[in-house]
């Protein structure tokens, strides 16, 4: 890739030029069907044009005559997608020992936008917006968990000192309160369905039930299990869903959607046809190849595809670029893949109006890759590998206007140096 600017002060790494152009891309748009070779126009970070050889779209001319002041990517080739958006992250780092930064998550990542699931609670939402939100590159939106104190760490201690399940531990009334003054980064509710040992109801369930169908927000709803809580199972939680609803975890082989045979259990079919929406959320031991595999060939696809990335299960999922690295080698085509990562990802956040697109008046959020040819095992946590031998690497981003490239990604396997070399830069 090239940069070059029709004027005599080059722009710096993550500077906001007044327009730029990336040029010789090949764009791959699924929301409105854009892909083959082109050049797109952003100025003060949106979207204004796009030119392909038989497409035009919005302001055109300054592609065509470049002004004095306008900043040229030349991408050689490169793919230009919107910018990818990972809506199952953990990365309130400020508390705990469980999340990651935000940044590298996100931007350093590929990932132009991130929502964080649940690893806040009401009580703590103020000082995540300030420590994190407010302060990442990467634009960061929130699952909030509903309750009054939710706290991730590698020892589950919300759920070791029985404060997950405890109803005390709900307040609706103070939640809606946290929503009201936070509605332009809370878009939706993480739930984990945890109750007490012989109780029928999940006290998280039913406030985050109450507070999603006040604010009209969806649920993502955790299948799987905790070490120390009893879960709601499958066949009870899935008929409480609705649609726009989101089931992460949805390849977890044992407490999940599928039987000991592979089959989707009735409750999750129901569910499909409802609505309800499908996420990977990779994690480590929530998700099997297998089962992918096996849904994958039933029809069964998922919606968005996502990492639930934290700090022990960063060997195992790497990065969004190497999950979706792995569904492309089960049998999605790449442009499936992106759809799951942007087009669809800012529908279930509700963000289809400003992400997920190439549509003039969005924001400027791209995403720059291509396919390295690399022989690599990719795992699943649970024994499952997939051989491929080509990994999807990102080479920039755009976050509304703003360019950054990457050398490499801070979850990338260590490169293997000569003597002689120098170290990478990042």
């Amino acid at each position: 890739m090239t940069q070059k600017r029709y004027s005599k002060r080059r722009v710096k790494n993550g500077e906001l030029g007044m327009a730029t152009i990336f040029k010789n891309a090949h764009l791959l748009d699924p929301m409105q069907g854009v892909e083959g070779r082109g050049d797109v126009l952003i100025e003060n970070g949106k979207i204004v044009g796009i030119l392909q050889d038989d497409l035009a779209i919005g302001k055109i001319v300054p592609i065509l005559v470049p002004q004095w002041d306008t900043q040229i990517i030349d991408l050689g080739g490169a793919f230009l997608s919107p910018g990818w958006i990972d809506i199952h992250t953990h990365v309130f780092n400020t508390i705990g020992d469980f999340c990651l930064p935000a940044d590298d998550v996100g931007i350093r990542s590929g990932v132009t936008t991130i929502a964080d699931a649940g690893t806040s609670g009401i009580l703590t939402f103020d000082a995540f917006r300030h420590s994190v939100i407010n302060t990442a590159k990467t634009r960061v939106y929130a699952f909030m968990d509903p309750s009054l104190l939710y706290i991730a760490t590698s020892d589950f201690i919300a759920h070791r000192l029985e404060i997950a399940a405890n109803p005390r531990n709900q307040d609706v009334e103070r939640a809606a309160a946290a929503v009201e003054a936070n509605r332009d980064v809370i878009v939706g509710f993480k739930v984990r369905p945890v109750r007490r040992a012989g109780e029928v109801q999940s006290p998280v369930m039913g406030a985050a039930r109450a507070l999603a169908d006040r604010f009209n927000l969806p649920l993502m709803v955790h299948v799987g299990r905790f070490p120390q809580d009893e879960v709601v199972p499958p066949h009870e939680l899935l008929p409480q869903l609705k649609a726009g609803d989101i089931v992460t975890h949805c390849f977890q082989p044992q407490f999940g959607l599928f039987d000991e045979s592979g089959n989707l259990i009735p409750a999750a079919r129901e569910a499909i046809d409802r609505g309800v929406l499908l996420d990977v959320g990779h994690s480590n031991a929530d998700f099997s190849i297998a089962t992918a595999k096996s849904a994958i060939a039933q029809g069964i696809l998922p919606n968005t595809l996502s990492t639930d990335l934290n700090c022990f299960n960063i060997d195992t999922v790497g990065s969004l670029a190497a999950v979706m690295t792995k569904f492309v080698n089960l049998g999605l085509s790449l442009a499936d893949v992106v759809e799951r990562v942007t087009t669809r990802a800012a529908a279930a956040i509700g963000k289809s109006d400003q992400l997920g697109g190439f549509k003039p008046g969005q924001l400027a959020d791209f995403t720059i890759f291509e396919w390295m040819d690399q022989e690599v095992v990719l795992e699943d946590g649970r024994g499952g590998n997939l051989q491929v031998s080509q990994m999807l690497k990102v080479k920039g981003v755009c976050r509304s206007g703003e360019y950054f490239g990457i050398e490499r990604s801070p979850f990338d396997p260590e490169p293997i140096l000569e003597d002689t070399q120098e170290p990478a830069l990042v």
